[in-house]
């Protein structure tokens, strides 16, 4: 896939913001996530240890209660899920959107080769990648996205309410940037076969991957770009049998 200029441009910039909202949270502060429209005619609460945890590595306690919360969505199957369908697994959790030309399919091939890497000890964790352009992203454009990565990776969508819902309770930031007729034209050439080719905007949004506990409670984050490798190796310290 080849990146157009807006999307590269746009995708680095939303890195960097994601990237600095967290470094503002672990200070005391908190925003809301919300979806607006921009114009662009241009290219460019510790817990105690549990009996399944080999050790507990929590963030500050004040993270615990900013990420995170119930939702019930539509998977790539068709069927309704919920967040409490993976009680007892840790979540691996992903905000993006299939016409992402750079940042979800690595992000998720970086997911896909932690999860390798883990062999076994990946039963453990569910991958989930949620939708933020439930506009496009329908069940069955999720089923066929899905499918190139992870095998146990669920996809996630549902209307615009409930995709706001749980941006919101992941501190997710998303907007659409509007693309110019240029961009348009491109940015539909540029993708692969299954995607509409009439795409008239981006969506942007933060690039952080969330791991949450057994019991849904946030864990840590993984900037955009943690390897496979690295992140399997942090992983490796909240499994059971992993040394």
């Amino acid at each position: 896939m080849k990146r157009s200029s807006i999307s590269g441009y746009s995708c680095w910039k939303y890195s960097v913001v994601s990237a600095f909202s967290v470094l503002v949270m672990t200070t005391g502060f908190t925003f809301a996530a919300e979806t607006s429209v921009t114009h662009e005619s241009h290219s460019t609460t510790q817990e105690k240890p549990t009996s399944h945890d080999k050790k507990v590595l929590k963030g500050p306690a004040a993270l615990d209660a900013l990420f995170g919360g119930p939702f019930e969505l539509e998977d790539h199957t068709g069927k309704t899920r919920r967040d409490s369908d993976w009680d007892g697994q840790f979540k691996l959790i992903f905000f993006g959107y299939t016409n992402c030309p750079a940042i979800c399919p690595t992000t998720l091939g970086d997911i896909t080769d932690a999860l390798d890497l883990l062999g076994e000890s990946a039963k453990d964790i569910q991958p989930i990648f949620i939708t933020v352009d439930p506009e496009r992203d329908t069940q069955e454009v999720l089923a066929d996205y899905v499918t190139a990565f992870h095998p146990n990776l669920v996809g996630l969508t549902g209307t615009e309410e409930k995709i706001s819902q749980v941006a919101k309770s992941y501190r997710v930031q998303r907007h659409k940037i509007l693309l110019s007729e240029e961009d348009h034209s491109n940015h539909g050439t540029n993708h692969g076969s299954g995607h509409d080719t009439e795409i008239n905007y981006d969506a942007v949004h933060s690039t952080l991957t969330y791991l949450m506990d057994r019991d849904g409670k946030f864990l840590t984050l993984f900037p955009y770009d943690t390897k496979g490798d690295v992140m399997a190796e942090r992983l490796r310290g909240y499994l059971p049998g992993s040394s």
